[in-house]
């Protein structure tokens, strides 16, 4: 696979910079990379961070305006009343008109991914084109290891414990740097410390709305290109789910990241970046 970089496809100019923004009514915190060009709002999954997607925006900021934001109760967005996945998707689409983005590409991560199909049902004129990256659609096909957070008692306490663990580890974890080139440890210490840092209430309750929210035959509705990504060896939404997802999407695509697991965007950046132009170019 050709680099991003490297391929004579991509717009030749220097990567974009970011620049960190909070907006005042909605308060939500947002990166932004790239002035022109078509917009693409980025939303991370539960307990991640707008900064999961630097690289990308990076990237695609050379040719496209790029908006990667803090869900509420995520990083320095506060809960306020999106406790659910209808509410984080409320949250997008009020950020969208704050914005002036009339129409959107929406690329959305594991849970993320679930928000972003929502956003798309509701509003199908706002999103031109989505991109599904292990996206947690039908949370109760996951593995069984994945519910262990709603187990009454236990769930609540591991996730505690899961925080004191990133705490641990905060001081590692605080100087892995956005753009880390790739791999698998890294990118992991980074995101435990910031997972540390947020409120477990808000998180438990839009974990319990994850897995209570389900697609089922509302997929076969979307009739917008569609990308369905996903890691190789992604064990909490395995390839397989997301290969079920992309045959009940009228017309989706499939592309397999080889040799990432729940994060290509940020454990195999450059490789994702490529297989997202490949999308936006072929559907453009």
């Amino acid at each position: 696979m050709r680099h991003p970089r490297n391929d004579p496809s991509v717009v030749k100019s220097e990567l974009a910079p970011v620049l960190a923004s909070r907006h005042p009514e909605l308060a939500l915190s947002y990166l932004q990379a790239g002035t022109i060009g078509p917009p693409v709002i980025m939303l991370h999954g539960w307990g991640a961070f707008k900064e999961l997607w630097w690289s990308t925006l990076r990237g695609l900021g050379r040719d496209h305006r790029c908006f990667a934001l803090d869900f509420p109760g995520h990083g320095t967005s506060p809960l306020g009343r999106a406790a659910t996945i209808a509410g984080l998707a409320d949250a997008v689409a009020a950020f969208c008109a704050a914005l002036d983005l009339p129409q959107v590409v929406l690329m959305g991560h594991s849970m993320g991914g679930v928000v972003a199909l929502e956003l798309a049902l509701r509003r199908p004129t706002l999103v031109a084109r989505l991109i599904l990256v292990d996206a947690a659609i039908d949370a109760h096909l996951m593995p069984f290891y994945a519910r262990i957070y709603l187990i009454p008692t236990f769930g609540w306490s591991l996730l505690r414990l899961t925080q004191l663990i990133g705490r641990t580890l905060r001081p590692i974890g605080a100087r892995v740097p956005h753009e880390h080139g790739n791999g698998w440890l890294r990118p992991w210490l980074r995101r435990s410390a910031y997972l540390a840092g947020f409120e477990p209430e808000g998180l438990h309750q839009i974990y319990r709305s994850l897995f209570a929210t389900q697609a089922g035959d509302r997929l076969a509705q979307l009739a917008l290109p569609t990308l369905v990504v996903s890691g190789q060896f992604d064990s909490l939404v395995p390839a397989a789910n997301s290969r079920r997802l992309a045959r009940l999407i009228p017309g989706a695509r499939y592309r397999e990241i080889r040799g990432a697991l729940h994060n290509p965007m940020d454990e195999r950046p450059y490789r994702f970046e490529c297989a997202v132009r490949t999308f936006l170019a072929e559907t453009e």
